[in-house]
Protein backbone atom coordinates (compact mmCIF):
# COMPACT_ATOMS: atom_id res chain seq x y z
CA UNK A 1 0.00 0.00 0.00
CA UNK A 2 1.43 3.34 -1.02
CA UNK A 3 1.94 5.73 1.86
CA UNK A 4 -0.19 8.83 2.27
CA UNK A 5 2.01 11.93 2.41
CA UNK A 6 1.24 14.29 5.30
CA UNK A 7 1.95 17.96 6.01
CA UNK A 8 1.81 18.80 9.72
CA UNK A 9 1.07 22.33 10.96
CA UNK A 10 1.48 23.46 14.58
CA UNK A 11 3.17 20.11 15.17
CA UNK A 12 4.61 20.94 18.61
CA UNK A 13 6.65 18.07 19.99
CA UNK A 14 4.86 15.59 17.71
CA UNK A 15 1.90 13.97 19.49
CA UNK A 16 -0.32 13.98 16.40
CA UNK A 17 2.54 12.93 14.16
CA UNK A 18 3.60 10.00 16.35
CA UNK A 19 0.04 8.71 16.56
CA UNK A 20 -0.38 9.12 12.82
CA UNK A 21 2.75 7.13 12.00
CA UNK A 22 2.26 4.48 14.69
CA UNK A 23 4.98 1.89 15.15
CA UNK A 24 5.45 2.36 18.91
CA UNK A 25 4.73 0.52 22.14
CA UNK A 26 2.86 2.00 25.11
CA UNK A 27 2.10 0.24 28.40
CA UNK A 28 2.69 -3.18 26.89
CA UNK A 29 0.53 -2.67 23.79
CA UNK A 30 1.92 -2.42 20.28
CA UNK A 31 0.50 0.34 18.11
CA UNK A 32 1.32 -0.84 14.63
CA UNK A 33 2.71 1.38 11.92
CA UNK A 34 0.26 3.17 9.65
CA UNK A 35 0.60 3.91 5.90
CA UNK A 36 1.49 7.57 6.38
CA UNK A 37 4.66 9.57 5.75
CA UNK A 38 5.41 13.02 7.18
CA UNK A 39 6.84 15.14 4.35
CA UNK A 40 6.52 18.57 5.99
CA UNK A 41 6.17 19.79 9.58
CA UNK A 42 6.34 23.24 11.11
CA UNK A 43 6.02 24.91 14.51
CA UNK A 44 7.09 28.31 15.83
CA UNK A 45 8.34 26.99 19.22
CA UNK A 46 12.04 26.20 18.93
CA UNK A 47 12.01 24.13 22.13
CA UNK A 48 9.16 21.92 20.95
CA UNK A 49 10.91 21.40 17.64
CA UNK A 50 14.08 20.30 19.44
CA UNK A 51 12.04 17.50 21.00
CA UNK A 52 10.35 16.75 17.68
CA UNK A 53 13.59 16.54 15.74
CA UNK A 54 15.14 14.21 18.32
CA UNK A 55 12.34 11.70 17.77
CA UNK A 56 11.38 11.82 14.09
CA UNK A 57 13.26 10.99 10.91
CA UNK A 58 11.63 13.92 9.14
CA UNK A 59 12.83 17.18 10.67
CA UNK A 60 10.50 20.01 11.61
CA UNK A 61 11.26 23.58 10.64
CA UNK A 62 10.95 26.46 13.11
CA UNK A 63 8.81 29.12 11.54
CA UNK A 64 5.45 30.87 11.53
CA UNK A 65 2.86 29.21 9.29
CA UNK A 66 2.10 32.65 7.85
CA UNK A 67 5.57 32.63 6.31
CA UNK A 68 4.93 29.45 4.32
CA UNK A 69 5.15 29.79 0.57
CA UNK A 70 2.32 27.41 -0.25
CA UNK A 71 3.58 26.70 -3.76
CA UNK A 72 6.90 25.52 -2.29
CA UNK A 73 5.30 22.86 -0.10
CA UNK A 74 6.06 19.29 -1.17
CA UNK A 75 3.33 17.05 -2.50
CA UNK A 76 0.99 15.91 0.28
CA UNK A 77 -2.32 14.09 0.56
CA UNK A 78 -3.30 15.05 4.10
CA UNK A 79 -3.00 18.22 6.18
CA UNK A 80 -3.08 17.91 9.98
CA UNK A 81 -2.84 20.38 12.82
CA UNK A 82 -4.26 21.64 16.10
CA UNK A 83 -4.80 25.31 15.30
CA UNK A 84 -4.85 27.92 18.11
CA UNK A 85 -8.41 28.69 19.17
CA UNK A 86 -8.22 31.35 21.88
CA UNK A 87 -8.71 34.32 19.62
CA UNK A 88 -11.84 33.84 17.53
CA UNK A 89 -14.51 36.49 17.41
CA UNK A 90 -17.71 37.07 15.51
CA UNK A 91 -17.56 40.16 13.36
CA UNK A 92 -20.60 42.45 13.48
CA UNK A 93 -21.60 41.98 9.87
CA UNK A 94 -24.73 40.85 8.14
CA UNK A 95 -24.45 37.94 7.86
CA UNK A 96 -21.99 37.52 10.75
CA UNK A 97 -18.42 36.60 9.83
CA UNK A 98 -15.73 34.69 11.65
CA UNK A 99 -12.94 37.02 12.73
CA UNK A 100 -10.06 37.10 15.19
CA UNK A 101 -9.14 39.08 18.27
CA UNK A 102 -5.37 38.95 17.84
CA UNK A 103 -2.72 37.35 15.64
CA UNK A 104 -3.28 33.81 16.95
CA UNK A 105 -6.77 33.78 15.52
CA UNK A 106 -5.32 34.30 12.06
CA UNK A 107 -3.58 30.92 12.13
CA UNK A 108 -6.79 28.99 11.52
CA UNK A 109 -7.22 30.88 8.26
CA UNK A 110 -3.69 29.89 7.22
CA UNK A 111 -4.75 26.25 7.48
CA UNK A 112 -7.85 26.95 5.38
CA UNK A 113 -5.74 28.90 2.87
CA UNK A 114 -3.46 25.91 2.34
CA UNK A 115 -6.46 23.63 1.90
CA UNK A 116 -7.99 25.96 -0.68
CA UNK A 117 -4.81 26.20 -2.73
CA UNK A 118 -3.43 22.66 -2.52
CA UNK A 119 -6.65 20.61 -2.15
CA UNK A 120 -5.19 17.55 -0.39
CA UNK A 121 -7.33 14.46 -0.16
CA UNK A 122 -7.86 14.72 3.63
CA UNK A 123 -7.34 16.99 6.60
CA UNK A 124 -7.53 16.42 10.36
CA UNK A 125 -7.85 19.34 12.78
CA UNK A 126 -7.82 19.08 16.57
CA UNK A 127 -8.95 21.50 19.24
CA UNK A 128 -10.20 21.87 22.80
CA UNK A 129 -13.76 21.16 23.88
CA UNK A 130 -14.32 24.89 24.45
CA UNK A 131 -14.25 25.47 20.71
CA UNK A 132 -17.80 24.12 20.55
CA UNK A 133 -19.12 26.89 22.82
CA UNK A 134 -16.81 29.75 21.78
CA UNK A 135 -18.64 33.04 21.17
CA UNK A 136 -21.85 31.61 22.60
CA UNK A 137 -21.70 28.71 20.18
CA UNK A 138 -21.47 30.92 17.10
CA UNK A 139 -17.81 30.42 16.19
CA UNK A 140 -17.79 26.66 15.65
CA UNK A 141 -20.43 26.52 12.87
CA UNK A 142 -18.52 29.24 11.03
CA UNK A 143 -15.27 27.32 11.41
CA UNK A 144 -16.91 24.24 9.91
CA UNK A 145 -18.30 26.35 7.07
CA UNK A 146 -14.82 27.71 6.34
CA UNK A 147 -13.56 24.15 5.94
CA UNK A 148 -16.54 23.23 3.77
CA UNK A 149 -16.09 26.29 1.58
CA UNK A 150 -12.52 25.13 0.93
CA UNK A 151 -14.06 22.16 -0.89
CA UNK A 152 -14.42 19.46 1.77
CA UNK A 153 -17.01 17.11 3.19
CA UNK A 154 -16.56 17.69 6.93
CA UNK A 155 -17.38 15.60 9.99
CA UNK A 156 -16.49 16.21 13.63
CA UNK A 157 -16.82 14.59 17.04
CA UNK A 158 -15.87 15.25 20.66
CA UNK A 159 -13.61 12.42 21.83
CA UNK A 160 -12.40 11.65 25.35
CA UNK A 161 -8.88 10.22 25.41
CA UNK A 162 -9.71 7.96 28.37
CA UNK A 163 -12.06 5.98 26.10
CA UNK A 164 -9.12 4.96 23.90
CA UNK A 165 -6.51 3.60 26.31
CA UNK A 166 -5.07 6.94 27.48
CA UNK A 167 -4.92 7.38 31.30
CA UNK A 168 -6.33 10.90 31.11
CA UNK A 169 -9.77 12.52 30.88
CA UNK A 170 -8.88 14.79 28.00
CA UNK A 171 -11.71 15.87 25.70
CA UNK A 172 -10.86 17.14 22.26
CA UNK A 173 -12.83 18.12 19.17
CA UNK A 174 -11.65 16.22 16.11
CA UNK A 175 -12.57 17.66 12.71
CA UNK A 176 -11.93 15.57 9.60
CA UNK A 177 -12.34 16.70 6.01
CA UNK A 178 -12.59 14.55 2.89
CA UNK A 179 -12.14 15.85 -0.63
CA UNK A 180 -14.01 12.87 -2.05
CA UNK A 181 -17.42 11.82 -0.77
CA UNK A 182 -16.52 8.16 -1.40
CA UNK A 183 -13.78 8.49 1.22
CA UNK A 184 -16.18 10.08 3.69
CA UNK A 185 -18.59 7.18 3.38
CA UNK A 186 -15.84 4.68 4.21
CA UNK A 187 -14.69 6.44 7.39
CA UNK A 188 -16.09 6.05 10.89
CA UNK A 189 -14.84 7.56 14.12
CA UNK A 190 -13.10 4.98 16.32
CA UNK A 191 -15.14 2.93 18.76
CA UNK A 192 -14.16 2.89 22.44
CA UNK A 193 -11.62 0.30 23.54
CA UNK A 194 -12.78 -2.48 25.84
CA UNK A 195 -12.96 -1.70 29.56
CA UNK A 196 -10.13 -4.16 30.16
CA UNK A 197 -7.93 -2.03 27.86
CA UNK A 198 -8.62 1.28 29.64
CA UNK A 199 -5.69 2.82 31.49
CA UNK A 200 -5.59 4.66 34.83
CA UNK A 201 -3.15 6.95 36.59
CA UNK A 202 -1.70 4.09 38.60
CA UNK A 203 -0.42 2.55 35.36
CA UNK A 204 1.99 5.42 34.77
CA UNK A 205 3.07 6.71 38.19
CA UNK A 206 6.79 6.34 38.84
CA UNK A 207 8.20 5.17 42.16
CA UNK A 208 11.40 6.99 41.22
CA UNK A 209 9.47 10.29 41.09
CA UNK A 210 8.19 9.61 44.61
CA UNK A 211 11.78 10.05 45.79
CA UNK A 212 12.32 13.40 44.04
CA UNK A 213 11.92 16.09 46.72
CA UNK A 214 11.82 18.80 44.08
CA UNK A 215 8.38 17.56 43.03
CA UNK A 216 6.79 17.91 46.50
CA UNK A 217 4.95 20.99 47.73
CA UNK A 218 6.20 22.71 50.88
CA UNK A 219 4.39 22.31 54.20
CA UNK A 220 3.43 25.96 53.99
CA UNK A 221 1.81 25.51 50.58
CA UNK A 222 -0.12 22.48 51.82
CA UNK A 223 -1.32 24.33 54.95
CA UNK A 224 -2.53 27.26 52.85
CA UNK A 225 -4.43 24.94 50.54
CA UNK A 226 -6.05 23.00 53.39
CA UNK A 227 -7.34 26.22 54.92
CA UNK A 228 -9.53 26.93 51.87
CA UNK A 229 -9.95 23.48 50.29
CA UNK A 230 -13.57 22.91 51.32
CA UNK A 231 -14.96 26.12 49.88
CA UNK A 232 -12.51 26.54 46.99
CA UNK A 233 -12.35 22.91 45.76
CA UNK A 234 -8.57 23.00 45.59
CA UNK A 235 -5.86 20.43 46.13
CA UNK A 236 -7.20 18.02 43.53
CA UNK A 237 -5.30 14.86 44.37
CA UNK A 238 -5.89 12.20 41.74
CA UNK A 239 -7.18 8.70 42.33
CA UNK A 240 -4.73 6.06 41.09
CA UNK A 241 -7.62 3.84 40.04
CA UNK A 242 -9.04 6.39 37.60
CA UNK A 243 -7.74 8.32 34.59
CA UNK A 244 -6.04 11.58 35.49
CA UNK A 245 -7.79 14.90 34.97
CA UNK A 246 -6.58 16.92 31.98
CA UNK A 247 -2.99 18.04 32.33
CA UNK A 248 -1.95 21.43 30.99
CA UNK A 249 1.15 23.13 29.65
CA UNK A 250 1.99 24.85 32.94
CA UNK A 251 2.63 21.78 35.10
CA UNK A 252 6.03 23.21 36.03
CA UNK A 253 4.20 26.00 37.87
CA UNK A 254 1.25 23.98 39.12
CA UNK A 255 -0.21 25.24 42.38
CA UNK A 256 -2.24 23.51 45.05
CA UNK A 257 -4.59 26.47 44.83
CA UNK A 258 -5.37 25.79 41.17
CA UNK A 259 -7.57 23.19 39.53
CA UNK A 260 -4.55 21.31 38.14
CA UNK A 261 -4.28 17.61 39.02
CA UNK A 262 -1.71 16.66 41.65
CA UNK A 263 -0.66 13.40 43.28
CA UNK A 264 -0.72 12.48 46.95
CA UNK A 265 1.97 10.25 48.46
CA UNK A 266 0.95 9.41 52.01
CA UNK A 267 -0.07 12.78 53.41
CA UNK A 268 2.20 14.76 51.10
CA UNK A 269 1.31 16.40 47.78
CA UNK A 270 3.51 16.53 44.69
CA UNK A 271 3.33 17.51 41.04
CA UNK A 272 3.92 14.98 38.30
CA UNK A 273 7.38 14.56 36.83
CA UNK A 274 7.86 15.46 33.17
CA UNK A 275 8.18 11.78 32.27
CA UNK A 276 4.96 10.97 34.17
CA UNK A 277 3.23 13.78 32.28
CA UNK A 278 4.44 12.24 29.02
CA UNK A 279 3.09 8.85 30.10
CA UNK A 280 -0.25 10.43 31.08
CA UNK A 281 -0.34 11.82 27.54
CA UNK A 282 0.42 8.30 26.19
CA UNK A 283 3.94 9.02 24.92
CA UNK A 284 6.12 5.89 25.07
CA UNK A 285 9.12 5.94 27.40
CA UNK A 286 11.39 5.79 24.35
CA UNK A 287 10.17 9.25 23.31
CA UNK A 288 13.07 11.58 24.16
CA UNK A 289 12.26 14.84 25.98
CA UNK A 290 15.32 15.70 28.09
CA UNK A 291 17.12 17.83 25.49
CA UNK A 292 15.27 20.90 26.85
CA UNK A 293 14.69 22.18 30.38
CA UNK A 294 12.05 20.57 32.58
CA UNK A 295 9.79 23.61 32.27
CA UNK A 296 9.97 23.38 28.47
CA UNK A 297 9.27 19.65 28.66
CA UNK A 298 6.09 20.27 30.64
CA UNK A 299 4.91 22.90 28.19
CA UNK A 300 5.56 20.76 25.11
CA UNK A 301 3.97 17.64 26.57
CA UNK A 302 0.99 19.49 28.07
CA UNK A 303 0.09 21.05 24.71
CA UNK A 304 0.39 17.80 22.75
CA UNK A 305 -2.27 15.55 21.31
CA UNK A 306 -2.11 12.10 22.97
CA UNK A 307 -0.44 9.85 20.39
CA UNK A 308 -2.62 6.85 21.29
CA UNK A 309 -5.78 8.91 20.70
CA UNK A 310 -4.48 10.02 17.30
CA UNK A 311 -3.56 6.44 16.43
CA UNK A 312 -7.16 5.37 16.98
CA UNK A 313 -8.45 8.33 14.93
CA UNK A 314 -6.41 7.38 11.86
CA UNK A 315 -6.81 3.61 12.16
CA UNK A 316 -10.17 3.65 10.26
CA UNK A 317 -8.35 5.24 7.31
CA UNK A 318 -7.14 1.72 6.55
CA UNK A 319 -10.61 1.04 5.13
CA UNK A 320 -10.26 4.01 2.78
CA UNK A 321 -6.76 3.25 1.61
CA UNK A 322 -7.39 -0.35 0.65
CA UNK A 323 -7.52 -0.39 -3.12
CA UNK A 324 -8.72 -3.43 -5.01
CA UNK A 325 -6.49 -4.39 -7.88
CA UNK A 326 -7.11 -5.50 -11.44
CA UNK A 327 -7.73 -9.21 -11.97
CA UNK A 328 -5.51 -9.67 -15.03
CA UNK A 329 -6.84 -13.14 -15.83
CA UNK A 330 -10.40 -11.86 -15.80
CA UNK A 331 -9.56 -8.88 -18.00
CA UNK A 332 -7.71 -11.18 -20.41
CA UNK A 333 -10.79 -13.40 -20.66
CA UNK A 334 -13.12 -10.45 -21.25
CA UNK A 335 -10.73 -8.69 -23.66
CA UNK A 336 -8.56 -11.36 -25.34
CA UNK A 337 -7.16 -9.00 -27.98
CA UNK A 338 -7.18 -5.57 -26.39
CA UNK A 339 -9.04 -3.38 -23.91
CA UNK A 340 -8.86 -0.26 -26.06
CA UNK A 341 -7.54 0.42 -29.53
CA UNK A 342 -7.51 4.15 -30.16
CA UNK A 343 -7.38 5.74 -33.59
CA UNK A 344 -5.66 9.11 -33.50
CA UNK A 345 -6.38 10.61 -36.92
CA UNK A 346 -5.34 14.21 -36.23
CA UNK A 347 -2.76 16.17 -34.32
CA UNK A 348 -5.26 18.21 -32.33
CA UNK A 349 -5.21 17.44 -28.62
CA UNK A 350 -8.37 15.75 -27.39
CA UNK A 351 -8.79 17.74 -24.18
CA UNK A 352 -11.79 15.77 -22.91
CA UNK A 353 -10.04 12.43 -23.20
CA UNK A 354 -8.89 10.56 -20.10
CA UNK A 355 -5.25 10.53 -19.05
CA UNK A 356 -3.46 7.96 -16.93
CA UNK A 357 -0.81 9.62 -14.77
CA UNK A 358 1.53 7.01 -13.35
CA UNK A 359 4.85 6.79 -11.54
CA UNK A 360 7.70 5.38 -13.58
CA UNK A 361 10.67 3.67 -11.96
CA UNK A 362 14.08 5.29 -12.21
CA UNK A 363 15.46 2.51 -14.42
CA UNK A 364 12.85 3.31 -17.11
CA UNK A 365 12.45 7.06 -16.81
CA UNK A 366 15.32 7.92 -19.17
CA UNK A 367 13.69 5.98 -21.99
CA UNK A 368 10.59 8.07 -21.51
CA UNK A 369 12.56 11.30 -21.39
CA UNK A 370 14.17 10.79 -24.75
CA UNK A 371 10.96 9.51 -26.37
CA UNK A 372 12.49 6.16 -27.30
CA UNK A 373 10.10 4.05 -25.28
CA UNK A 374 6.96 2.74 -26.97
CA UNK A 375 5.59 0.37 -24.38
CA UNK A 376 4.70 0.73 -20.70
CA UNK A 377 3.99 -2.10 -18.26
CA UNK A 378 1.93 -1.49 -15.16
CA UNK A 379 2.84 -2.93 -11.79
CA UNK A 380 1.26 -6.06 -10.35
CA UNK A 381 -1.06 -4.02 -8.14
CA UNK A 382 -2.68 -1.82 -10.73
CA UNK A 383 -5.91 -0.38 -9.22
CA UNK A 384 -9.23 -1.72 -10.44
CA UNK A 385 -10.86 1.71 -10.12
CA UNK A 386 -9.21 3.06 -13.27
CA UNK A 387 -11.66 3.10 -16.18
CA UNK A 388 -9.45 1.16 -18.57
CA UNK A 389 -11.81 1.38 -21.52
CA UNK A 390 -11.74 5.20 -21.30
CA UNK A 391 -7.97 5.68 -21.35
CA UNK A 392 -6.55 7.67 -24.24
CA UNK A 393 -3.39 9.45 -23.04
CA UNK A 394 -0.52 8.51 -20.72
CA UNK A 395 1.79 10.85 -18.78
CA UNK A 396 4.77 9.46 -16.87
CA UNK A 397 5.35 10.98 -13.44
CA UNK A 398 8.97 11.45 -12.45
CA UNK A 399 9.46 11.24 -8.68
CA UNK A 400 10.32 14.60 -7.17
CA UNK A 401 9.70 16.38 -10.47
CA UNK A 402 6.16 15.77 -11.70
CA UNK A 403 4.79 15.48 -15.23
CA UNK A 404 5.92 16.99 -18.53
CA UNK A 405 5.54 14.67 -21.53
CA UNK A 406 2.34 13.47 -23.16
CA UNK A 407 1.96 10.05 -24.78
CA UNK A 408 -0.91 8.64 -26.84
CA UNK A 409 -2.19 5.17 -25.88
CA UNK A 410 -2.55 3.26 -29.14
CA UNK A 411 -3.45 -0.06 -27.50
CA UNK A 412 -4.17 -1.16 -23.94
CA UNK A 413 -4.12 -4.93 -23.39
CA UNK A 414 -3.09 -7.70 -21.04
CA UNK A 415 0.42 -9.04 -21.59
CA UNK A 416 3.66 -9.71 -19.74
CA UNK A 417 7.22 -8.45 -19.54
CA UNK A 418 8.30 -11.71 -21.14
CA UNK A 419 7.47 -10.14 -24.50
CA UNK A 420 10.57 -7.93 -24.35
CA UNK A 421 12.38 -9.43 -21.35
CA UNK A 422 12.84 -13.16 -22.05
CA UNK A 423 13.99 -13.78 -18.47
CA UNK A 424 10.61 -12.65 -17.11
CA UNK A 425 7.85 -15.10 -16.23
CA UNK A 426 5.39 -15.29 -19.18
CA UNK A 427 2.58 -16.05 -16.73
CA UNK A 428 3.24 -12.92 -14.70
CA UNK A 429 0.50 -10.87 -16.34
CA UNK A 430 0.44 -7.08 -16.41
CA UNK A 431 -1.44 -4.37 -18.25
CA UNK A 432 0.53 -3.28 -21.31
CA UNK A 433 0.16 0.12 -22.95
CA UNK A 434 1.54 0.52 -26.45
CA UNK A 435 2.27 4.23 -26.51
CA UNK A 436 3.48 6.94 -28.89
CA UNK A 437 5.11 10.23 -27.94
CA UNK A 438 2.86 13.23 -28.71
CA UNK A 439 4.60 16.31 -27.34
CA UNK A 440 6.25 17.92 -24.37
CA UNK A 441 3.19 19.40 -22.73
CA UNK A 442 4.98 21.77 -20.33
CA UNK A 443 8.22 23.74 -20.68
CA UNK A 444 9.42 22.18 -17.43
CA UNK A 445 8.15 19.55 -15.04
CA UNK A 446 4.87 20.36 -13.35
CA UNK A 447 4.30 19.19 -9.78
CA UNK A 448 0.66 18.26 -9.63
CA UNK A 449 -1.71 16.97 -6.98
CA UNK A 450 -4.27 14.72 -8.65
CA UNK A 451 -6.58 12.17 -7.03
CA UNK A 452 -5.35 9.62 -9.56
CA UNK A 453 -2.15 9.14 -7.58
CA UNK A 454 -3.83 7.64 -4.58
CA UNK A 455 -7.54 7.18 -5.29
CA UNK A 456 -6.84 6.28 -8.91
CA UNK A 457 -9.81 8.15 -10.33
CA UNK A 458 -9.30 9.09 -13.93
CA UNK A 459 -8.62 12.65 -14.96
CA UNK A 460 -8.74 14.42 -18.32
CA UNK A 461 -6.24 16.27 -20.43
CA UNK A 462 -8.23 19.49 -19.90
CA UNK A 463 -7.74 19.27 -16.12
CA UNK A 464 -4.01 18.92 -16.60
CA UNK A 465 -3.75 21.71 -19.17
CA UNK A 466 -5.77 24.07 -16.95
CA UNK A 467 -3.13 23.69 -14.26
CA UNK A 468 -0.72 25.68 -16.37
CA UNK A 469 -2.96 28.75 -16.57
Amino acid sequence: MEKIKVASLFCGCGGMDLGLLGGFSYLGKEYKGNPFEIVFSIDNDSYCTQIYNANFQHKCIVSDVREINISDLPEFDMLIGGFPCQSFSISAQNPPRLGFKDERGMLFFEMVKILRERQPRFFIAENVKGLLSANNGKAFPMIINEFKSAGYHVIYKLLNSSDYGVPQKRERVIIIGFKNEDDLLKYHFPIHVKLTDRKVLGDVISNEANRDENLFFSDRAVAGMLAVREKMNKGRAMNLDEPCNTISSHLAKVSLNSTDPVYMVGNRYRRFSAREAARIQSFPDEFKIDMVSQGRQYKAIGNAVPPVLMWHIVKPFQNILKISTVDFDKVKTEHPEHIVCNCNNNDKLQVNKNVLVSYVKNDAIQLLLDGSINIYYTGKRFPSTVELNHLYYFMPYKKGKGIRDLYYIKVARVGSKHEVHPEADPNDLRLVFEIEFVKQLFDDYKLIELPIWHTFKDTTLKEICDMDK
